[in-house]
């Protein structure tokens, strides 16, 4: 108990993935008053997305032209009831597998959605992982075998030299400028790649500030570098890898001369920032989940790079890069594994075969054409929660689409521009309103577990999302399937998949349960790399340079590097009128993609939607620092205020995203997904600019 009757309350925030310790004091009257926790301006901001008064408190039913914004307050049974109903219509109309599911924001509720998608006979269970983390999973396992423990940039003290690829801690990551990747350390070099001056770079003894979408090509540069100079662990990869010879005679014809004339970074520091990170081992690569694979060859660019640690033997050890193995691993309730293999193809299995493979869901990137045109296959109606148009790229074609469904209900927090689409729109609860059981996996060595209890009692008629699907499983006959309707009964059958002791800890200790445990101590090895014991679980057991499964697929089985499909070497034509390179998606700290942009005391600590434009580039075009610039590409013109600043490299255009009022993937290319993932080029395209002038009519294309 607290000054005047304040009890504190240990919770989590959900203000991104982290899900960090916050302790939340509340009155006599139950009401949130204040907040501890890390020193981060989102999760400090919890309060005001539960006591915003635009937040949505009870189910509304659309009663005006979508996206109008008309709506009127219903019941939750009859919210229910309608919902239930309309699946139900098409999937007697046309088949269970034309109705899809979307988990975007807040994630919490996916194995309760994807099961209710499963028992209701759909395989269209989709997630913003479409376009997030799951092709660098997916290429690192089919290379390695194992998820590299790459982007949590977790400190090692044996570190030696530390190469951050694309990746800004100071603008996405607690605790952001103090993050030690932001900063020098005594007895570590550290190269930064990456085509902004970030602060990360700044700190860098080495800036390689290549022009966006050429990772893969710098990567090979490296390789060519390190075999040249036989720096490369051959004893290693003559037992444990196949095809490296191929690879190093591919990558002969990528010196770091022509390299330098594709990248636009000097040759020179090329080979100093090669042999930094082959030599003064040992060395880490510190990765964004992200950022290398949003290229049309961004899968491939992304297995080069992960191949370094492997070539160099800095491939789990201390100091290197480990492998993630999940420490934490609730009981599945999702019933993938129990109804894959009876439903029909999932959205993108057709096209995506090596991606599905990996990920147990749908290509949402196709969720557009599969509404619009009917290809790969038809989809008439959606329930989603948490989604965003502004995640698809061509994002007002995304808009388009969910207008042309036959029915779309949705949860959010608020009426966003995507919720006034919808036919029925259902208050969600919050973080502080809501129960979960949150498992972290683990490095080689930890994970971490808690049970999350509800601090708050939901506003309003708010509900957990997880409720809502189970609440659906219920209308639609199946409450023996989902625990009829019972939230805490779903994650108790969750966390029966953890031990005895670790469950107890979980649900008892405020702070969870941290679990410890060593593989190889476990096992009865005595040596400190995982691989020497289990060996690569890739297709030929060893690491897979040239990959024999991308090869059964039809694709390239070597990291091949191919220019992004809009790029001033690719496309010189449309580079005429399209004269700049356009990249996107660089962090901020104070909001996660579109969340807390309505938040004032955020609002006011980043206040702008920013283009940034280096000063050689906005004075030949009259550009100056704010003002108002219109940045246009073949999908149209959004208007951004101009930062004119030389930490984008002279020829490039990065603009921040998430903004409703100028969003960018209005401007980002849907037609050259990467061909192996799906993953849309959010960072890599060609635009025009112009000062202040109207933006033209948006074209739709096709």
């Amino acid at each position: 108990m607290g000054a005047e009757g304040t009890t504190w309350k240990r919770t989590t925030c959900y203000e991104c993935d982290a899900n960090c310790a916050f302790d939340v004091a509340l009155n006599r009257a139950g009401q949130a008053v204040d907040l501890k926790g890390p020193n981060c301006p989102r999760g400090t901001a919890q309060l005001e997305r539960e006591y915003h008064p635009e937040r949505l408190l009870h189910p509304l039913k659309r009663v005006g032209p979508k996206g109008s914004g008309r709506f009127e307050r219903i019941s939750w049974d009859e919210a229910l009831d309608t919902i239930a109903g309309r699946l139900s219509e098409i999937r007697e109309t046309h088949g269970a597998e034309q109705a899809a599911f979307f988990a975007g924001y807040t994630k919490e509720a996916r194995p309760q959605l994807q099961r209710l998608a499963h028992a209701f006979g759909s395989p269209n269970y989709l997630t913003e992982s479409g376009c997030c983390f799951s092709a660098t999973l997916a290429a690192e396992k089919l290379t390695l075998g194992y998820r590299l423990k790459s982007a949590s940039l977790l400190e090692a003290e044996e570190t030696r030299c530390l190469l951050v690829w694309s990746t800004n801690p100071p603008a996405s990551v607690v605790p952001f400028e103090d993050h030690h990747a932001a900063r020098s350390k005594a007895g570590r070099a550290m190269v930064v790649v990456d085509p902004r001056r970030t602060e990360t770079a700044e700190a860098a003894d080495i800036h390689l500030q290549i022009r966006p979408g050429t990772d893969g090509a710098l990567a090979l540069a490296f390789h060519n570098v390190i075999f040249e100079n036989g720096w490369a662990d051959e004893a290693f990869l003559k037992r444990w890898a196949l095809g490296w010879n191929s690879l190093r005679d591919y990558a002969r014809a990528f010196s770091p001369e022509h390299v330098s004339r594709i990248c636009g970074v000097d040759a020179d520091a090329i080979r100093r920032a090669a042999e930094l990170y082959a030599t003064s081992g040992p060395a880490q690569i510190a990765l964004s989940p992200t950022a290398t694979v949003q290229h049309s060859n961004g899968f491939q660019n992304h297995r080069a790079i992960v191949l370094l640690p492997a070539v160099t033997g800095n491939l789990d050890i201390p100091g290197g890069n480990r492998f993630f193995l999940d420490k934490v691993r609730p009981k599945p309730i999702d019933l993938f594994r129990e109804t894959i293999g009876e439903l029909p193809p999932r959205l993108g299995e057709e096209r995506f075969p090596v991606w599905t493979r990996y990920w147990p869901a749908g290509q949402s990137m196709l969720l557009p054409d599969a509404i619009l045109t009917g290809q790969p296959q038809p989809i008439q109606a959606l329930f989603a929660i948490g989604i965003n148009a502004s995640m698809w790229p061509n994002s007002r074609r995304m808009l388009a689409a969910l207008e042309a469904l036959d029915f779309f209900a949705c949860s959010d927090f608020f009426l966003t521009e995507t919720a006034k689409r919808a036919d029925i729109v259902l208050p969600a609860a919050t973080n502080l309103e809501r129960e979960a059981l949150v498992a972290y996996p683990g490095c080689q060595f930890r994970g971490e577990v808690r049970y999350r209890q509800a601090v708050l009692a939901p506003r309003g008629e708010a509900r957990p999302d997880a409720r809502i699907a189970l609440d659906l499983g219920v209308r639609l006959g199946m409450p023996e399937r989902f625990w009829h309707g019972d939230l805490a009964a779903s994650w108790a059958e969750a966390a029966e998949g953890l031990t005895e002791e670790v469950r107890r800890r979980a649900y008892e200790d405020p702070d969870g349960a941290m679990v410890f445990s060593d593989v190889l101590e476990e096992e009865g090895f005595a040596g400190e790399r995982l691989y020497e014991l289990r060996g690569f679980p890739t297709a030929s057991g060893r690491i897979e340079f040239d990959s024999q499964e991308l090869r059964g697929a039809g694709y390239d089985g070597l990291p091949v590097y191919r220019e992004p499909a809009e790029s001033p070497l690719a496309s010189p034509a449309l580079a005429e009128d399209y004269p700049f390179v356009l990249t996107s998606g660089g962090r901020s700290k104070y909001y996660t993609h579109s969340q807390q942009q309505r938040f004032p005391g955020l609002a006011a600590k980043d206040p702008v939607p920013r283009a940034q434009i280096h000063p050689w580039d906005a004075d030949a075009q009259g550009i100056r620092d704010g003002a108002d610039v219109v940045v246009r590409t073949p999908r149209g013109a959004v208007t951004f205020t101009a930062e004119v600043t030389d930490a984008v490299k002279p020829g490039v255009v990065h603009c921040f995203h998430g903004w409703s009022k100028a969003d960018v993937n209005q401007l980002t290319d849907h037609l050259h997904l990467d061909p192996i993932s799906g993953f849309p080029p959010f960072k890599s395209g060609l635009c025009a600019l112009a000062l202040g002038e109207a933006a033209e009519p948006y074209a739709m294309g096709e």
